[in-house]
């Protein structure tokens, strides 16, 4: 196999690919660099598995010096502040050396046992900046592609029979493998618990509410606030947008991909009113835009954003609404007829 036709399983065991990424090796940053300058189609690719090893390196936990210390200290401190303390009266008996060895093997064994959970029960948190996209591979090799103003968190070392639970703000698109033991994968949010067992779906949390559509497979929405209630069952094209604040559910089919082109870092619409393109534009880019003319927000607007050039969605507004783009300041643009 040629280094053109490279899959991302052949860049993660590359052993010069892991220097780079996670030894800053120069000899293997110049190899790379000229290898993309030899494949520039394949830069997309490269960085997903940078980014992939990335995670992977970071759920490998190594302690770092000091951390056993600090470790028993917050046991100390838990003992102080959250254990009721209770003086026991005093038996007026001895105590043989046996027993005192007894005593101090059971209680350092319960010191360990407790001290092993605590490094264990780590929880592993990414956030993203606004405009940044990042890929994430989880403890059971599902991938998340989290986009920018985003973050999710989640307890390091899945337990094998134990459900995966992710907590999520803002937006993702999840990938999800099914587990032989069919440990159930729930994605935590504001208004849901999503429940899956193997699929591809979209999570957005923006607007006081959670969207969820889903690509393929299979999964159950239970509304936070009804956790008894029985779980809405999606299939491939469905979207469903339900608030917890005002419990209102929509329900509708959509082409999923309208939905989760971000993650190729374009927004794509199809016959989609303008004041909508407005608000995702706002929540991927940072950018405010303000329309002058009210009724401009209710036409539709059909076509394919880059979120690295706005000016293609200012280029067309401006020739079939026959209206002027005027920037007011660094992330700020004005809408307006022309006179």
């Amino acid at each position: 196999m040629t280094f053109s036709n490279f899959t991302t399983q052949d860049f993660l065991q590359h052993p010069d690919f892991r220097k780079w990424v996670l030894e800053q090796d120069e000899a293997a940053a110049a190899f790379w660099a000229g290898w993309l300058r030899d494949n520039p189609g394949r830069e997309k690719e490269l960085l997903d598995a940078k980014e992939i090893l990335l995670a992977l390196q970071a759920h490998t936990h190594t302690p770092p010096e000091g951390a056993e210390a600090e470790t028993w200290n917050r046991i100390a401190r838990s003992m102080e502040e959250g254990a009721k303390v209770v003086r026991m009266p005093v038996a007026k008996r001895r105590v043989s050396a046996g027993m005192w060895l007894g005593y101090a093997v059971v209680t350092i064994g319960i010191l360990a046992l407790a001290a092993v959970w605590l490094l264990k029960a780590e929880e592993i948190t990414y956030e993203t900046a606004m405009g940044e996209i990042r890929t994430i591979e989880l403890p059971d090799h599902s991938v998340i592609r989290l986009n920018g103003n985003s973050g999710i968190r989640y307890e390091s070392g899945w337990e094998k029979g134990a459900p995966r639970e992710v907590y999520l703000t803002g937006e993702a698109f999840f990938t999800v493998t099914q587990q032989p033991g069919a440990e159930p994968f729930i994605v935590h949010t504001n208004d849901l618990q999503i429940r899956v067992l193997g699929t591809s779906f979209n999570v957005n949390t923006r607007r006081k509410a959670t969207q969820v559509v889903l690509s393929n497979g299979k999964v159950q929405l239970v509304p936070n606030d009804n956790k008894n209630a029985r779980p809405i069952t999606m299939s491939p094209g469905d979207m469903v947008v339900y608030s917890e604040a005002t419990t209102t559910m929509v329900t509708k089919q959509v082409e999923p991909e309208n939905y989760c082109s971000w993650r190729n870092k374009v927004l794509e619409f199809t016959d989609a009113p303008i004041k909508d393109v407005v608000r995702a534009l706002q929540e991927n880019m940072g950018v405010t835009i303000e329309p002058e003319d009210a009724g401009l927000g209710d036409q539709t607007f059909t076509g394919s954003i880059p979120l690295d050039d706005i000016g293609i969605f200012f280029k067309t507004i401006s020739r079939t609404f026959d209206v002027e783009i005027e920037k007011t300041g660094s992330n700020s643009y004005r809408i307006s007829k022309h006179n």
